[in-house]
């Protein structure tokens, strides 16, 4: 081999021995970093963890300082919102005590108005009491008899109110002796008897408000329920005798052959006998049919309920009246025929009535009779001295 041709062979085993030495060095380099790598890794991960945990608290406190400071301003607003408050508060206190005070300087300025007021009421009322017995002094001195008169008419008049209102019941008569009473009084010129025209006024108002009971008119009614009784019908007994004529109106007629059987007789009767009953069937039981007499006492038993409810009216007994005239529907109900036009009709205009009040409560008019009689003692006694 030449020289030329082993150095080339030389030149070419050169890099790969090369490239072998460079690879193990590398090796070497790399095997001492990863064991360098592997001392320090506790160390970084401290730093890290270290770092981490200074991010942490940084941004917590900071969080907290932000929460404080809200708090802090939340806490001012509210101080100064609780003075302004208090400052409200002590500024209503304040008005309040001011109103209280005015207040009670208006209650004694009135109660020192009232007092004047009612000592100015007296100073009048005695001064009218004085003008008015000057007045009826010179009246008296001037009207004389007549005077006299139209005062005992006056009395006479209330009695008669009285009795009419309290003994008869008889508001109406009672009303109009009033009114006439209050123009007696109002004729004789004399102030002094206005207390009793205003007792009388206070009675007329008391006597007007009374409801009406129209006395004629439901006593013409029970007149004439009472002539209507006779027409009412009894309940049906199931089988009731009716005139031949209710069946075919014909009576029927005996054969002209004078020679007839025994069994024609009969057929014929039966014939006969059949035109002259009626069967009526009912769906209540069935009753005895009354006897004659004991219908006639049913029918007046029934009037004398009417006339009792009659009286009772005039009577003006609310109770009584009430009673016959319950116990007249129930009659109706158990003696005469429910389904009848009549009997419903009778039987509803009883129930009407007895629902009417009679009898209300009348007022006591007895006042405006003594206010009189007093002041007619005190006159004659003024008169006496």
């Amino acid at each position: 081999m030449s020289e030329k041709e082993q150095n080339g062979q030389d030149a070419d085993d050169k890099p790969a021995d090369f490239e072998d030495a460079i690879e193990g060095e590398v090796e070497v380099i790399t095997d001492a970093d990863s064991r360098k790598t592997s001392q320090h890794l506790p160390l970084i991960l401290a730093v890290v963890a270290v770092i981490a945990t200074l991010l942490f608290g940084y941004r917590y406190w900071a969080d907290m300082k932000n929460t404080l400071v809200d708090l802090d301003t939340a806490l001012q607003q509210a101080n100064r919102e609780q003075i302004e408050l208090a400052q409200q508060l002590q500024q209503a206190q304040h008005d309040a005590a001011e109103q209280k005070k005015q207040i009670v300087e208006q209650g004694a300025a009135l109660a020192d108005q009232h007092q004047k007021l009612l000592e100015a009421m007296a100073a009048s009322k005695q001064a009218g009491d004085q003008f008015y017995r000057s007045l009826s002094e010179i009246q008296t001195r001037l009207g004389g008899k007549e005077s006299q008169w139209r005062v005992a008419e006056a009395e006479y008049l209330l009695r008669v109110a009285n009795h009419r209102l309290s003994l008869m019941t008889d508001p109406s008569t009672a009303l109009e002796a009033l009114k006439s009473t209050d123009e007696r009084l109002g004729a004789t010129g004399d102030p002094g008897w206005a207390p009793v025209r205003e007792l009388v006024a206070q009675e007329i108002t008391q006597l007007t408000a009374l409801s009406r009971v129209d006395v004629a008119g439901i006593s013409a009614q029970l007149a004439a329920l009472s002539s209507q009784v006779e027409k009412l019908p009894l309940r049906d007994e199931g089988v009731s005798m009716v005139t031949a004529q209710a069946g075919s109106g014909e009576v029927p007629e005996l054969a002209a052959d004078d020679d007839f059987s025994l069994q024609q007789v009969l057929d014929d009767f039966w014939q006969g006998f059949k035109s002259m009953m009626v069967i009526r069937h009912h769906d209540r039981p069935i009753s005895a049919m009354l006897p004659p007499e004991q219908r006639y006492f049913l029918l007046q038993n029934l009037r004398l309920k009417l006339e009792a409810a009659k009286a009772a009216l005039m009577g003006r007994n609310q109770a009584l009246y009430a009673d016959n005239l319950h116990s007249a529907a129930e009659w109706i109900g158990i003696y005469f025929e429910s389904g009848d036009p009549a009997v419903v009709g009778f039987r509803e205009q009883l129930e009407g009535l007895s629902k009417q009040e009679i009898a209300p409560v009348l007022p006591d008019i007895s006042a405006s009779l003594r206010a009189l009689q007093a002041r007619r003692r005190s006159i004659t006694q003024e008169g006496g001295r």
